[in-house]
């Protein structure tokens, strides 16, 4: 049985540790306890819950098989402690977060020769208590098209997440980001859920965001297909009054923003290529402004 070890239990981290429960040994690393992990689909009312083994400290853990590291960007370089206790010679990690820099996070915490894999989340879920996730849609995982991705596929053959490969991992990632970089920014500043699509002065802002994301991303390799901004807009907009992302969750409640992966690595990337970013330069400040911490 393979051994997993799934770094925060939030709404990414529970999600997929209820989905592993059933099938591989796994272990939660977590800051507070608890016995059970439980998932309630909200769209049909549906209720379930798993035992589950929890540890609070790396001196607690030992060396695993994967481990799957679901903290906000933010947060992972406080994973130090926890890579360095799991992280074996054969251990394979998995990053399963916002931004286009997954490897660049974790690497320097791990021995050069670990196998990182950077997953795109595409997972409307919320995490309302300890062990208690409620998730508003389907789950699907991308990853990239090696021999480690084709591996992490493989952990999640017969559960309810979806998890892909994808010979062009570069585009998909930056399609993720061009979805966060709008509606998560604009939802944040605004308090609003349905930011963008509250007004066509957003819907017009939402989309400078998104065209400045897709140059940056075209520098860096990836290749938008034709009507790609229009299609955003258009699902962004479906969503409207109903649930908002994880920034503005993160802001309504008072915690630090995802902005720099989310937001700042336009700007950074920019740079590095000598594109302008004007919308990136203003958004960033206020986006900092408003983090605590």
């Amino acid at each position: 049985m393979t051994t997993i070890a799934i770094i925060g239990p939030g709404a990414i981290g529970g999600t997929v540790a209820f989905a592993l429960a059933r099938k591989h040994d796994i272990v939660i690393c977590a800051n507070q306890p608890f016995e059970t992990l439980s998932i309630k689909r909200v769209q049909s009312g549906e209720r379930d819950s798993v035992p589950v083994r929890v540890v609070t400290q790396p001196a607690q853990s030992k060396n695993v098989d994967w481990v799957l590291v679901c903290v906000k960007s933010h947060q992972t370089p406080a994973v130090g402690g926890w890579l360095r206790a799991l992280v074996g010679p054969h251990t394979r990690v998995a990053v399963l977060q916002n931004g286009v820099e997954h490897h660049e996070r974790v690497a320097p915490m791990l021995p050069t020769t670990t196998a990182i894999v950077p997953v795109v989340v595409a997972l409307p879920a919320e995490r309302v208590a300890p062990g208690e996730i409620e998730m508003h849609g389907g789950a699907h995982l991308t990853v990239g098209d090696d021999d480690a991705s084709h591996a992490f596929v493989e952990l999640f053959a017969g559960t309810f997440v979806q998890a892909v490969s994808d010979r062009d991992f570069k585009t998909r990632v930056w399609e993720k980001l061009c979805l966060n970089s709008a509606g998560g920014a604009l939802s944040a500043l605004t308090l609003r859920p349905d930011a963008l699509a509250s007004s066509p002065e957003m819907t017009a802002l939402g989309v400078r965001i998104i065209e400045e994301t897709m140059a940056v991303g075209r520098a860096e390799g990836a290749v938008f297909a034709e009507g790609f901004v229009e299609q955003l807009v258009a699902m962004q907009s479906s969503h409207r009054v109903k649930r908002g992302n994880s920034m503005y969750y993160d802001r309504r409640d008072g915690k630090p923003l995802e902005w720099d992966a989310r937001n700042g690595v336009i700007q950074r990337l920019g740079r590095k290529h000598g594109l302008p970013t004007p919308i990136s330069d203003v958004i960033i400040p206020m986006l900092k402004a408003v983090s605590p911490g």
